[in-house]
């Protein structure tokens, strides 16, 4: 409203403002109705048993020697399934945290392999928001996004997976407490009918994906796939299912853990984000069309030379951005919005842009001390802001 008011102050009128409200919004549809679909998604998962059997696939890798970096790629596997960095630090972190405890490992380590585990999953998650919302600002398809974020994010992972594992070895002691993966793992096991045909929702969806076939009717037959899981493995009714995809599932194992991890999903669970990216995308449009963006972009402009620099420049912003605003959604928002033409005159492809705003902002959400998912962190596990950053 305030953006809009000074926006009349400079003498555009309303309509011409909310005009290019219309066209932000218009590029980013797809990626919405792929987002609304998210919520179905997860919600039809995890009644079936696919997520909570992904989950317990994680679980079993962990061993004492090789903790830091077990914890890294379960928390990894648990957020890319669910799509929730911030669900699995509640749960699976704090589970962690724990055993670590135990292990004689520092917290600060355990929250460092936590973080990077949990903010990786959530960044590679088809069910999480910020992939989807950095397609969504950009007008891209988030499938593209995924392997345009291999060589970097990939490698970054991949770099990072070896660090907590060389550095684990320091603290690999014996007669460690692992009770309490054993009694998650039981509690999945004795809830759930564990297979692996509960594997086929998801990869049915990568293999479509794979094949170029279009994602949002592959998510729905990934979600009728789903459905019918639901119906034959839990034992689950058609009632119950409608019930459960509309306003989520509620897991009562009388495990905390586990019902705090499971509890979720839904067409519901998607409906406030749904109205604060609408809310984004009409502040985004406004401070485009009236000239905000382009005068930020100006300035930017003395300092980039090239095409390194751009990109650069992008993640640089899209972090600091993080900063200022204390939101990973506004940062990319905003980013996605002001760099559109600097690409687009360089004739680079904008799912460049995508990546850069994605990798610069989502991993800030854990970093950024005054942040919603650093808090998260800090409260959860009950360490300083700072003390897991290295």
């Amino acid at each position: 409203i305030v953006c809009a008011v000074y926006g009349v102050i400079l003498g555009h009128s309303w309509e011409d403002m909310f005009g290019n409200v219309l066209n932000v919004v218009k590029t980013a549809m797809p990626a919405l109705y792929f987002l609304m679909l998210v919520g179905f998604v997860s919600a039809s998962w995890i009644a079936s048993g696919t997520i909570p059997y992904l989950i317990y696939i994680g679980l079993k890798i962990i061993h004492p020697s090789i903790f830091l970096f077990a914890a890294m790629v379960i928390t990894a596997i648990s957020s890319l399934a669910t799509g929730s960095s911030w669900a699995i630090v509640t749960s699976l972190g704090l589970a962690m945290g724990g055993i670590g405890t135990g292990l004689g490992i520092p917290m600060s380590l355990t929250a460092g392999a936590v973080v990077s585990g949990c903010f990786l999953g959530d960044k590679w998650s088809p069910l999480s928001d910020t992939p989807n919302l950095a397609a969504a600002s950009t007008g891209q398809n988030i499938i593209r996004l995924f392997t345009h974020m291999i060589p970097t994010s990939g490698l970054g992972a991949v770099i990072g997976a070896v660090v907590f594992l060389a550095v684990g070895f320091r603290y690999s002691g014996s007669g460690a407490d692992t009770s309490a993966v054993t009694q998650l793992m039981e509690g999945l096991s004795s809830s759930f009918q564990l297979n692996i045909l509960l594997l086929a929702p998801i990869l049915f969806v990568f293999v479509m994906a794979i094949l170029k076939f279009p994602i949002l009717p592959a998510l729905v037959i990934g979600i009728g796939i789903g459905m019918a899981e639901a119906v034959l493995f839990q034992g689950k009714s058609f009632q119950e299912l409608s019930g459960i995809v509309w306003n989520g599932y509620v897991s009562e194992t009388g495990n905390e853990v586990i019902d705090s991890l499971l509890t979720r999903g839904g067409a519901m669970s998607i409906a406030g984000l749904v109205l604060l990216l609408f809310a984004a995308f009409t502040f985004a449009g406004i401070l485009e069309r009236i000239g905000i963006l382009d005068a930020i972009m100006d300035k930017l402009l003395l300092i980039i030379k090239g095409t390194g620099s751009l990109i650069a420049c992008t993640v640089v912003t899209s972090m600091l951005g993080v900063f200022l605003s204390s939101s990973v959604y506004v940062s990319m928002i905003l980013n996605g919005r002001m760099y559109m033409s600097a690409y687009k005159k360089r004739n680079l492809d904008i799912i460049n842009l995508s990546r850069a705003i994605d990798e610069g902002a989502a991993y800030m959400g854990g970093m950024c001390p005054w942040s919603g998912g650093t808090l998260l962190v800090v409260s959860s596990l009950g360490i300083s802001a700072w003390s897991y950053f290295p």
